[in-house]
């Protein structure tokens, strides 16, 4: 297990080219890359959080050039254990920059960050090992300016001689290497150490909010209005169920009718606050139709809500459950919602009942609210 801990089994992926043009696999540029990890592995080791705690991963034998069929099972546990790193290391080079198996390795990490969904955006770090070109510098490595990261620089940038510049301590680090390298990575090891503190308070809070969410469930649940409307029924169902699914009591047991009848709208609308006095959450299941949803935040989720607050006395936390995607999710909307008090759940994504689970214990007060 990683230090961070779950969903992550390494901390650090390195990603890097062996530079090796001969298939020899012994390449001078792997060497040097194998022996700047061993240093930076035993530099992290020294911080007493860390330890024996910190795991990095390297792929070592699986890269093209070097024999081994890239549609071969092996590339299947490489594409999990890549998934699984907290950070992406790179060590840039124009080897690495021509490398279609670098470029996988990349996309596969970055396709996991959506995964996780962590707070944090800083979970790339680029060490510059040679001169490159900017142009060819991948757009995930750049930033919102397209300029390549700054990233830590292991060679000589003031030499004009680009031929003759190799990284430092090359061919290969080892305990007796001094400075420039010692100094440059020292820092790049207390960089990534904050990142990995930052990253394991996240996730620890993260779990935290997920225990106290299945105690809850445990002691009995807690019951949510889940409010939608009667065309809405077949989504409205799959939606209960999988609240049901996690611990939570739904009620009414059936969407919402819409009447034009205005008597027959105020009995509606009265037991609707009647029910809603004796809920914990009243949940808001976005219809496609924008308007729709416009109109349930207003009437649904500010006034027959604050109706049945004044009758009980009680918090009722209230939120959007939005599984129609991105077409109602106009900023103008989300901030009219954010006005009404109003969170927003993304409920396309496949964690999302456990997503409603931490709301609730947030907007219980447990901490802070969940956006």
């Amino acid at each position: 297990m990683s230090y961070v801990g779950k969903p992550f089994n390494f901390d650090i992926f390195l990603s890097y080219s062996h530079g090796d043009v001969d298939g020899s696999g012994n390449s001078l540029l792997k060497q040097w890359s194998e022996g700047f990890i061993d240093q930076l592995g035993q530099e992290m080791k020294l911080d007493p959080e860390f330890g024996a705690k910190i795991r990095i991963f390297l792929d070592q034998h699986h890269q093209l050039g070097q024999g081994i069929d890239p549609m071969a099972p092996l590339t299947e546990q490489l594409q999990v254990d890549i998934a699984g790193s907290a950070i992406l290391l790179v060590l840039m080079s124009p080897h690495y920059l021509h490398s279609d198996w670098c470029r996988d390795e990349r996309k596969w990490w970055c396709e996991s960050r959506t995964k996780h969904s962590l707070l944090k955006d800083d979970r790339i770090a680029v060490v510059r090992i040679w001169p490159t070109i900017k142009s060819s510098w991948p757009a995930t490595l750049t930033d919102q300016r397209d300029e390549p990261l700054p990233g830590f620089c292991f060679y000589d940038k003031a030499n004009p001689d680009e031929s003759s510049i190799r990284p430092f301590a090359w061919p290969k680090p080892g305990a007796e290497s001094g400075d420039p390298f010692r100094t440059e990575l020292l820092h790049l090891a207390g960089r990534l150490g904050m990142a990995l503190k930052d990253i394991k308070k996240v996730l620890d809070e993260r779990q935290r909010q997920e225990d106290e969410a299945a105690r809850l469930a445990a002691a009995g649940g807690q019951v949510v209005y889940l409010h939608g409307r009667l065309e809405q029924a077949r989504e409205w169902e799959k939606i209960g169920d999988q609240l049901t699914a996690k611990g939570l009591i739904v009620v009414p047991n059936e969407p919402d009718p819409i009447e034009s009848d205005p008597h027959r709208l105020d009995e509606v609308r009265n037991l609707r606050v009647e029910t809603l006095t004796s809920c914990d959450a009243l949940l808001l299941l976005a219809s496609k139709e924008g308007r729709a949803v416009d109109a349930d935040l207003v009437v649904v989720g500010r006034q027959d809500r604050h109706s049945a607050r004044a009758r009980s006395h009680r918090l009722l936390p209230c939120a959007l459950l939005n599984s129609v995607g991105s077409g109602i999710a106009t900023d103008r909307r989300q901030q009219a919602a954010r006005g009404l008090q109003v969170d927003w759940i993304d409920a396309t994504r496949e964690a999302w009942p456990t997503d409603v689970q931490r709301w609730l214990v947030n907007a219980s007060g447990v901490a802070g609210a969940v956006r």
